[in-house]
């Protein structure tokens, strides 16, 4: 597999305080990969800095694309999301008054933008791309098992659920990249199951790169084909499952005697 994305020496720097101090690694296209570490080490800061939420103070972030190599920390946040990076966040963020289908229609905009005028005089145009937006908003519920809830608001939806509409309003934007901030947290073992399930389906059938940051070990152990460690914002291992289980800094700083899978 080649490369798709690639930090080189990022850093994130606030006031006297360095959250992330001088990461490298590459993400290979296609892979599923998980970042680990301890709380505070700087992982949803590196989220952050990969997306442009909050640009690295030095550094840089690379998108690898058939077009050529983009510098993603020169780029303003909707323009990462443009090339195609997508990402949940440790809290859900639907739009909690909105139908399903609404909340992963509206991530489609981009996609089937319509026209000023097209859109002002409800041209045949506009119906038009209406229709595919709802059609295949429809779709991505069906395949995620989602269409029973397709007219009920968000915010009436069980935890679990929230969680897997968000997962598939990123999908909806047609990423090449999703990054999943603590998907699992506050999920009992049979959501985490599903989620796993979803997880392995963004990857299988939609042939998306995944990047997520979990606590979950069983779960990061289960899915992850590669996984890379922060502590106190350094990169201190990266490696299989089976490598970072027996690297014994990754075991002191984090693991605190192993994990089982």
């Amino acid at each position: 597999m080649s490369t798709i994305l690639e930090l080189q020496h990022v850093s994130e720097v606030f006031g006297g305080l360095t959250a992330v101090d001088d990461v490298s690694f590459e993400v290979e296209r296609g892979s599923l990969v998980a970042l680990i570490g301890p709380n505070g080490a700087g992982k949803t800061t590196l989220f952050n800095a990969i997306t442009s939420v909050v640009p690295p103070t030095s550094g840089r972030v690379l998108l690898h694309t058939e077009q050529g190599t983009v510098e993603l920390n020169k780029k303003a946040a909707y323009q990462v999301a443009k090339l195609g990076l997508s990402r949940t966040f440790q809290n859900i963020r639907l739009f909690a008054d909105m139908s399903v289908r609404d909340n992963v229609a509206v991530a489609m905009t981009s996609s089937y933008r319509e026209s000023f005028v097209a859109t002002m005089l409800r041209l045949p145009s506009f119906y038009k791309k209406e229709a595919a937006v709802r059609e295949r908003a429809d779709q991505l519920l069906a395949d995620f098992d989602l269409t029973p809830y397709a007219d009920t608001e968000a915010g009436n939806l069980p935890y679990g659920e929230q969680r897997r509409v968000e997962i598939v309003r990123a999908l909806a934007t047609s990423p090449q990249v999703i990054f999943l901030d603590e998907p699992a947290a506050g999920m009992n073992p049979e959501e985490t199951a599903d989620l796993m399930r979803l997880i392995r389906k963004l990857q299988s059938d939609y042939h998306v790169t995944v990047v997520l940051i979990e606590h979950d070990m069983s779960l990061v152990m289960n899915l992850a084909q590669r996984i890379f460690v922060l502590d106190h914002g350094k990169l201190i291992a990266d490696g299989t499952p089976d490598e970072i289980k027996a690297n014994e800094e990754v075991v002191s700083a984090y693991l605190g005697g192993g994990v089982h899978a």
